[in-house]
């Protein structure tokens, strides 16, 4: 493990750079990748990120992160050969070789400035050849790389075929080091910090975003990580209160005082030196009425039915089934969670298995699985329960502290 001090990894951070991994921790990622594309009898990775989509691969297997919420980046991963990082920001260009551990790092241009169509085709077809990626089976991620890149490494790789890079970049997620095991457990520490902040402010009269800064300002003191443009960041949002079906909106949180009788769901998503928990608890401003603890104990018993489900080897769909049966015995089967009842997490936000209807996906011995049963009645009140669960060949252990009642202010 690394032994910097706080004030050491701060002033990385103040100067541009976010903290490497260990030297060995570099190299043992590189290898997970290679080991992983090697199951899928891929020759090469071709992993495009930018700030708004798909940066988490390019963060970990290069340790570049992208600064400008414009910016995207291509990292080619070859099996034999070193792997070459191409950005479209040429002024950042020494800044992210002191970021990178990749030691070819190369300019090339936006692909929107279409003007230079005919350099950005160059440098592709450079960066490709020095990694030798010119033939064989190479992975990419459907769907997300832009249509330009396409089309130039379609006809520069003649002689290669494609395959879905998302299958191996699932496997090093759900297989996490000793060193990110270690590290998801401290970003845990960090969202706990965060949800007693929240509820450490709220309280009737209080504006949301009253509580959602103190429980930011909980969890920057403790390090935590935070991002424009970008899925690597740490933010909160005040979920829905009575009027909203829904455990996703459009706003984090607004000049809106918290009223008495409310009963609300709080969401956090911490990340800390690249990695993710996500964590939800239920603040009730006042005592809940017996309908609001009603939706809570049925959340409730959904968090234990899963957390005593979970296991490696259980596919995600198993464990969805059992946690929506409680929701629907109770009569509130129309009231769940929509988005889902849960992910794989830790190296990214979300990655599969998810606790979903019809995922035939199986948790792996491990992984860090988050669970959130939530129940959403409008005119009611709302109740939602999210912990990290570390996955074991015979159980699911919470790694989060704080307490999962319903947080009476």
């Amino acid at each position: 493990m690394r032994t910097e001090t706080p004030a050491a990894l701060d002033l990385e951070r103040s100067q541009g750079r976010s903290p490497k991994p260990p030297l060995g921790e570099q190299q043992n990622r590189l290898q997970r990748a290679r080991t992983a594309m090697d199951a899928r009898k891929l020759d090469g990775l071709l992993v495009w990120g930018s700030a708004a989509a798909n940066g988490d691969p390019i963060r970990f297997l290069s340790g570049y992160i992208h600064v400008f919420p414009g910016a995207s980046s291509l990292l080619l991963v070859p099996r034999e050969r070193d792997p070459v990082l191409l950005i479209d920001q040429p002024w950042h260009l020494e800044e992210a070789r002191r970021m990178s551990w990749v030691e070819d790092i190369r300019p090339y241009p936006n692909p929107s400035r279409r003007w230079l169509a005919d350099e950005l085709r160059r440098a592709l077809q450079e960066a490709v050849r020095a990694a030798g990626l010119t033939s064989g089976r190479l992975g990419g991620f459907a769907g997300e790389m832009p249509a330009v890149y396409t089309e130039i490494l379609g006809a520069t790789l003649a002689d290669a075929s494609f395959g879905d890079a998302v299958p191996v970049w699932e496997d090093i997620v759900g297989a996490p080091s000793r060193y990110d095991a270690a590290k998801i457990r401290e970003t845990a520490a960090v969202a706990d910090l965060g949800l007693a902040g929240a509820v450490e402010a709220a309280g009737e009269g209080v504006p949301e975003y009253e509580l959602c800064f103190h429980s930011l300002a909980r969890m920057a003191a403790a390090g935590a990580d935070f991002l424009h443009g970008s899925g690597l960041s740490t933010h909160v949002n005040t979920g829905s209160f009575s009027e909203v079906v829904s455990n996703v909106r459009p706003h984090l949180f607004s000049r809106r005082p918290l009223e008495a009788g409310q009963m609300f769901w709080f969401d956090l998503s911490a990340c800390y030196e690249g990695y993710y928990t996500d964590t939800d608890r239920t603040i009730s401003v006042g005592e809940p009425s017996p309908e609001q603890r009603e939706l809570y104990e049925v959340t409730a018993e959904m968090y234990r039915v899963m957390l005593a489900e979970a296991r490696a080897g259980v596919p995600g769909g198993n464990l969805w089934k059992a946690a929506n049966k409680v929701a629907v015995d109770a009569g509130y089967g129309d009231h769940s969670n929509h988005v889902y009842l849960g992910h794989t997490t830790g190296i990214t936000t979300s990655s599969r298995p998810v606790v979903a209807r019809g995922e035939t996906a199986e948790l792996r011995p491990g992984s860090f699985l988050n669970v959130e049963p939530g129940i959403f009645v409008p005119g009611v009140g709302s109740a939602c329960i999210e912990n990290t669960l570390h996955i074991t060949e015979n159980a699911a252990t919470p790694i989060n502290e704080f307490g999962i009642e319903i947080h009476v202010v």
